[in-house]
């Protein structure tokens, strides 16, 4: 152990006499290290961020939808649309969903008292609020008989309240929807940007029917239905339920596949982890290569070492300095190096997380884990490129050395 901390203490003495070379060689193991920090910082972050949105809609989300796959560059629908029959079988039977909605969605042009602004509209039923855990600030949700009778009312979200409405208060005022005059009933609470980058204040919500009958004239097929088991422990059993209720109302043989897909939220939430975490390690991946390039640096800058020292080397080898002595003192000299260079890098990469979040408001907690993967980095790098040097320097002929100029 004295010997070691010997070696080390040799190894900075080497490394001060040159202060700007040896910062030059270290900068790539900073930039490298404080990149992967920030870089897998922010995909966790993603992450957490992400599926705690998807947790804010509920443990026990179902959503049916139309089997889709992608062919030759385009979505290809695999089977049957999604219908009312669906939906009233799925409403009249099952037993262990507790709430169900349809979901027609359409780009839409509103126009208000002050602007016009191109959005969508999602028509749904008065149990989608339910759902989705939807609430509002001000006014009320349409109720069941205004989807019976398809009626004009709608709720908006704070980003079409502050275009079309401004500081005035919606409740009550009217909107035009593809020329068809809405009464706005209610005012969603905000949520603001989603998991993805989407504005989730950005729509505006109306009974299916309403969205079927009076602006597209299509009665029948909806993009999706929506709906919620009886508890969180139930979600399975509603899949499955739901399930066996889609093949009879599709009339698929036992011998058929499936013409549609249930993702429940739980299976969201594994789908949108598994996605973020291969960007993490593709990012990662890529912050990595400034690794190597430092790395390649320490190789250079350790055989220039050897070089200048090498009747040092030669003197040691004479008086009885093993060649596993002048391996381990280049080593540690080039594993010191890499190793300081580390050190800045992770202090860099927590101040960087801190500046992304002060300049985005996009929370990056820095784990332990990356700054565990930041260090290993490091070290490895250190090994790997100043073993070669390290063995260069130990090979070397005592006489040979003695009489280099």
């Amino acid at each position: 152990m004295k010997q070691l901390f010997k070696l080390f203490k040799v190894a900075f003495k080497a490394i001060n006499k040159n202060k700007g070379r040896s910062l030059l060689t270290m900068l790539g193991i900073i930039i490298g290290v404080a990149a992967v920090i920030m870089t897998i910082s922010a995909g966790e972050g993603a992450t957490k961020q992400i599926q705690s949105q998807i947790s804010n809609l509920g443990t026990n989300l179902l959503m049916i939808y139309t089997k889709h796959e992608h062919r030759a560059g385009a979505d290809v629908r695999m089977g049957k649309p999604i219908n009312k029959r669906d939906f009233e079988i799925l409403q009249k039977n099952a037993v262990w969903i507790s709430k169900l909605s349809p979901l027609v969605i359409f780009g839409v042009q509103a126009i208000g008292p002050n602007n016009y602004k191109t959005s969508a509209i999602y028509g749904v039923s008065h149990e989608y609020f339910d759902i989705l855990s939807r609430d509002i600030v001000s006014g009320t949700i349409f109720k069941e008989e205004d989807v019976k009778n398809a009626s004009k009312g709608c709720v908006i979200g704070q980003t079409i309240k502050e275009e079309l409405f401004g500081g005035l208060d919606p409740i009550g005022k009217q909107i035009r929807i593809d020329k068809i005059p809405f009464t706005v009933i209610g005012l969603l609470k905000e949520e603001g940007k989603g998991a993805m980058g989407q504005d989730q204040d950005d729509l505006i919500i109306a009974p299916y029917t309403t969205v079927q009958n009076r602006l597209h004239g299509y009665h029948g097929g909806y993009d999706m239905i929506m709906a919620s088991a009886i508890n969180e422990n139930a979600i399975d059993d509603a899949k499955f339920e739901a399930t066996i209720l889609m093949r009879e109302a599709h009339k698929l043989l036992p011998t058929q596949e499936d013409d549609f897909d249930i993702t429940t939220q739980v299976e969201l939430q594994e789908i949108t982890g598994n996605i973020t975490g291969i960007l993490t390690i593709l990012l990662g991946a890529i912050a990595s290569i400034s690794l190597i390039v430092g790395g390649i640096g320490i190789m250079n800058i350790m055989l220039v070492s050897v070089t200048e020292r090498t009747r040092e080397i030669g003197t040691r080898l004479a008086i009885g300095a093993r060649e596993s002595d002048i391996l381990i003192q280049f080593l540690i000299e080039a594993i010191t190096l890499s190793l300081v260079g580390g050190i800045i890098g992770i202090i860099l990469g927590i101040i960087g997380n801190q500046v992304v979040y002060k300049l985005t408001n996009f929370v990056i907690p820095t784990s332990v884990s990356s700054i565990l993967i930041g260090f290993g980095f490091s070290v490895f790098v250190g090994i790997t490129f100043g073993y070669f040097p390290a063995r260069k320097a130990a090979k070397l002929n005592p006489i040979d050395a003695l009489r280099y100029e």
